[in-house]
Parts: C-alpha cells; structure tokens; sequence
C-alpha cells in the first residue's frame, strides 16, 4: 500500500498591492498541479488573517477582522477549475479599494485558498484508508500609496532567568508592512569571548507588537554578559540596536 502522490503549487504566495481608493491593480498568480496522475478540482475562496504577538497567524472568516480587505478581491477567469495532472493554470487578482474608507489602517489584508475538491485515497502509517485534499494559501497585503515610512522601535529589552531566554519587544510604528532579520550577539565581560546567535527573520504589520524569546545555546559558560541585538530591516537596511548587561548564573 502506498501514499497518493498529489501536490499542489502557488507562486507567489504573498501579494502586496498599493492602490488608492476606487482604483483596481491586478497581479497574477500561477496555480500547479504537481501531480503527475491526479487531475485536481480546485476552488478559490477567501479568508482573513493578521499576526499575533509572537509572529504566528491568525487566521478567521473572511471580512471578521478590522484590517481584512477580503471583501475588495475579485479572481479571475474563474473561481472553480479543474488542472490535469502536471499542468499549470493562472489566475488573475484584482484588489478595488473602496471609495468610502471603512477605517485609518495604514495596511489591510487577506488570505486566498486553493483548495482541492476531489479528495484522493491514501493510507496513513497505520495502513488505515484517509481522503487526502490539498489546500494552499495566497497572502494578500494592501497599502494605500502614500510615502512608504518603514519604522520599527525597541521597547524592552530583558534576561528571563527562568526560562533562560533573552526576551525582546519591539513595535511597528510605521504605515507599511515590514520584514527584517534579527541578529544577536553575546560578549563576555571577562574575557571578551563572542557568541553568535541564531539570527530570526521577522514579519510584521503595522501597530504589531512582537515579542521575540532568543535562545541561548546550553554550552554557553556561567558569567557576565553583554547581548547586542540588531534589527535590520526595509531596502535601504535600516538598523535598529539593543544592548543589555546580563549574567548567566
């Protein structure tokens, strides 16, 4: 007995659209059938989402949350399409702002589903028979074309001794969606030994705060410490930087 090979493929899977209310922009979006046997019946549906304090998704129905623009995209040629097996469909997405704002957001956003309709036969690792259907996400982004202001600020810096975490917050306090990379390094006061950490990509939106817990590899000796953690972020590589005195006990 052996797994259904099937797989569905989006690109781009996130859409940035800068429009002006009661303008239309559209951009494209190509849909694959990976598999090289299983046509796939697929559907376009839309869905609403936003990050949490820790970076992960929230994800509800569509035109619930206050930032969702679910309700200002239209798909074309169709909603509901059938893709033979290895072949490649594009889609079309247009975003129409409103005339009217609904509200002061800086940045409103969307999710759009593929979603296959005809399940296939499988069997899981216990030789139990499941239906197996694919579904992939388009993130959907929108700004009005006012001057980009990308800015992120620092707000508290601190040593959890008891999770032995460095535990960092920032905020965005600009009006664009805004990624960046995190790196932190660690330098002993005693004998001036640097420790490179993992560095962490950030995604974030705007008025998000994000609490970000750095990881401090077990290996590292008892003692004094300065942690110096820059965020670098935007196309012009903004810097942003943290320091704080902290002992490993």
């Amino acid at each position: 007995m052996g797994k259904a090979q099937t797989g569905l493929g989006v690109t781009p899977p996130r859409n940035y659209f800068v429009a002006e209310s009661g303008d239309k922009l559209t951009k494209k979006v190509v849909v694959t059938n990976d598999s090289k046997t299983t046509p796939l019946i697929l559907s376009v549906s839309f869905g609403d989402w936003k990050y949490d304090e820790n970076g992960n998704n929230i994800t509800a129905d569509p035109n619930t949350l206050e930032n969702s623009c679910a309700s200002w995209i239209t798909v074309a040629p169709q909603s509901y399409f059938t893709l033979p097996p290895g072949e490649s469909k594009e889609l079309e997405i247009t975003v129409s702002p409103p005339y009217n704002k609904k509200d002061t957001l800086k940045v409103h956003t969307a999710m759009l589903y593929i979603t296959q309709t005809n399940p296939v036969d499988s069997y899981n690792e216990k030789g139990a028979l499941v239906k197996v259907s694919l579904r992939s996400g388009i993130k959907i982004y929108h700004r009005y074309p006012e001057t980009p202001n990308p800015s992120i600020d620092f707000i508290d810096f601190s040593w959890n001794k008891k999770t032995e975490k460095l535990e960092l917050e920032m905020i965005n306090n600009g009006n664009m969606w805004t990624d960046g990379t995190l790196s932190t390094e660690l330098v002993n006061q005693n004998n001036g030994n640097k420790v490179k950490l993992q560095d962490q990509v950030l995604y974030t939106l705007p008025g998000d705060k994000r609490k970000i817990k750095i990881e401090i590899p077990q290996n590292v000796p008892q003692g004094k410490y300065i942690a110096s953690s820059i965020f670098s972020y935007g196309n012009d590589d903004t810097v942003k930087m943290a320091e704080l005195n902290f002992n490993i006990e």
